[in-house]
């Protein structure tokens, strides 16, 4: 197996798809295909297969919920697949609804419940021998950071209209272009940080565990496989929190604009 392959690549076809799809790119124009080691451009392969394998999950949970007379109003008695993303999803609800309250926390779910399970799910496959994180490469980080920064000032602005923007200039008015540059800084940061603390935190966490993997491959590398699994699932907590607290800033100055009269 080759530098930036994994076990999707034996499926007859997808490499030369994927270098394909590359040169079509400009050979390497994109963020995370300019090293030749990675000619097979694993982060598109495995976020493809992180986004089937939820598709996959999605319909299962769809068929349990079918399968219970009630719709899934009840609880599930027993601890198993339903009742784990259940509990996943209450406990985002619950932390989303302390920030920006539980209407908001509601009508988000979708978007934030999407990221933190792919996410989630991309930092995992990265565990798996043979596999890889499509996470550690810039492309994907930038591309879920985008959909955040993007989400955040199209709700800002249909929520608040021209009052989202109206405080980049600040409260006075002389100060105004020295404020609108800060704030455009400030705000341009967020999804740089974003995508580079989630890039660079799984770029360091799986080249650990594949340097364990590679001197002792037995044993040892368990409690480091343990840490990375944490490393994971803080990541993606953090992740999908700074993204809730941005959308929330963001549709919060309506309701100080309205209490203001």
């Amino acid at each position: 197996m080759g530098p930036g392959e994994t076990w999707f690549h034996f499926i007859p076809g997808l490499t030369r798809f994927t270098e394909s799809l590359q040169h079509a790119m400009g050979n390497g124009w994109i963020f995370g295909t300019e090293h030749t080691s990675d000619p097979a451009m694993h982060h598109v392969v495995m976020s493809v297969a992180v986004t089937a394998f939820l598709i996959v999950l999605g319909v299962k949970y769809r068929a349990a919920l079918a399968a219970t007379k009630d719709g899934g109003i009840v609880p599930a008695r027993a601890f198993g697949f339903r009742a784990v993303v259940e509990t996943i999803c209450d406990t985002a609800i619950d932390m989303m609804s302390g920030i920006m309250g539980p209407k908001a926390a509601r009508d988000f779910l979708p978007l934030i419940g999407t990221m933190a399970f792919f996410i989630l799910f991309s930092n995992l496959f990265g565990l798996v021998p043979g596999l890889a994180a499509s996470t550690d490469t810039l492309s994907t980080t930038a591309a879920c950071a985008v959909v955040i920064f993007v989400a955040t000032h199209w709700y800002g602005t249909k929520i608040n209209g021209w009052n989202h923007w109206k405080h980049l200039f600040g409260p006075v008015l002389w100060l105004a272009p020295l404020m609108f540059v800060i704030e455009i800084v400030s705000h341009l940061a967020r999804p740089v940080s974003l995508s580079l603390r989630l890039m660079g935190n799984m770029v360091g966490d799986h080249s650990v565990l594949l340097i364990f993997l590679g001197l002792v491959p037995i044993l040892l590398p368990v409690p480091i496989m343990a840490l990375g699994l944490l490393v994971c699932v803080v990541q993606a907590l953090v992740f999908c929190l700074l993204s809730v607290v941005y959308i929330g800033l963001a549709i919060e100055q309506h309701d100080e604009h309205v209490e203001a009269h």
